[in-house]
């Protein structure tokens, strides 16, 4: 199931050729998007066995077709309000989801070309989970990737704490004590269910990939710099 961006608001009728900015996962900006076609739907459920008949819940969707007016791309709005949303005034608010999600706030994934399959495949689903909100998944897999690298470099006796203390062999004292804060973090979200916030696994995920570019790619690239003789 796609994971969406809801907005909130006060309903505003849409007819067809109504333009309205949104951001455009192709154009990688808000731009303007044409509408061309609706689909309303609605479902009322009644109180049948009280003497006057009574509405005691309904909820209404709008299907909306939007089309990017830069690149041509479609986006579906699903608008929805049920009984009991509407605001001060008495105006009825609306959520919006859209499909495909917005990409406004994902983190591209960044390509290793010397990393191992497994951790590569690691690395790839948290970057999945980071942007569809899977924030638990995502703690665990960084502590997951963060152990592969270590078992990679052939650390694989003792607790996660002792692996990380010998990856001083490999990374300075100062990024080796910081490594520690993965293991603390992965801990909380798989025994307490306690997730990160999206500002600490934005961060989490920017040290992991600094960390995977100097242990895997540095060298790597180095090697496709033109050799030139030392003059003396």
């Amino acid at each position: 199931m796609p994971t969406v961006i809801r907005n909130r608001c006060v309903f505003r009728s849409s007819n067809i050729g109504d333009r309205r900015k949104l951001y455009c996962n192709t154009c990688k900006c808000k731009t303007h998007h044409e509408l061309k076609t609706t689909h309303p739907r609605d479902y009322t459920e009644w109180e049948e066995e009280s003497p006057h008949t009574q509405v005691v819940y309904w909820e209404k969707f709008e299907y909306r077709f939007w089309v990017c007016l830069g690149c041509d791309t479609a986006t579906l709005e699903v608008a929805y309000t049920s009984a009991g949303m509407t605001d001060p005034k008495g105006k009825e608010i609306w959520e919006s989801s859209y499909f495909p999600k917005r990409a406004l706030r994902d983190l591209p994934r960044k390509w290793f070309l010397q990393l191992d399959k497994k951790l590569a495949t690691i690395y790839s689903e948290v970057i999945a989970c980071f942007n569809a909100g899977l924030n638990i998944s995502c703690t665990i897999g960084l502590r997951s990737l963060l152990e592969g690298i270590c078992a990679d470099r052939g650390i694989t006796k003792g607790s996660l704490s002792k692996k990380i203390d010998q990856m001083d062999q490999y990374l300075p004292s100062n990024i080796v004590k910081s490594l520690h804060s993965f293991r603390f973090m992965g801990n909380l979200a798989a025994h307490e269910l306690q997730p990160s916030s999206e500002r600490e696994l934005r961060i989490a995920i920017d040290v992991m990939e600094d960390l995977l570019n100097f242990l895997y790619e540095l060298d790597y690239k180095a090697q496709r710099l033109p050799q030139k003789p030392i003059s003396e």
